[in-house]
């Protein structure tokens, strides 16, 4: 029975992607554009955290997750993607959220550690058969 499964490896990579990709666009988007909380709004929350130059990382961050996640939706740039999405959750779990443990529920990072090794998995298997980066690398 489980060998059935073995038949669709090459839709594994492309399950990874779309759950980061769709989570890290969605949560992008009003980083990004707004209305809430916008650029000035996630710079004002990343002040409030003590982050240096929150007006700069404001846009970083909503850039990596808005088009990083985009980008492994479709399979291109996969691996860069997945590394600037792994660097992002890595600090965000040791610099904002690890005193607060690891559930969800008391504040902690159990969500970001789900992405983190999410990117990293997309960084270390690349991203699948099925992704615009194996047609752009094979010429299908």
């Amino acid at each position: 029975m489980l060998d059935f499964f073995g038949h669709y490896a090459a839709w594994g990579a492309l399950f990874l992607r779309l759950g980061a990709g769709i989570t890290l666009t969605v949560h992008g988007h009003p980083k990004l554009f707004g209305p809430q909380p916008g650029p000035k709004g996630f710079a004002q929350y990343l002040k409030s955290l003590g982050i240096g130059g929150p007006e700069t990382m404001a846009y970083v961050v909503a850039i990596a997750e808005f088009v990083g996640g985009i980008c492994l939706i479709v399979g291109f740039l996969t691996r860069l993607a997945a590394l600037v999405i792994a660097i992002e959750f890595l600090v965000i779990i040791l610099k904002v959220k690890w005193s607060k443990g690891f559930l969800m529920s008391g504040g902690g990072w159990e969500w970001d550690w789900a992405l983190l090794t999410m990117a990293i998995s997309l960084l270390l298997t690349g991203p699948g058969r099925l992704s615009l980066d194996n047609v752009i690398h094979t010429g299908l």
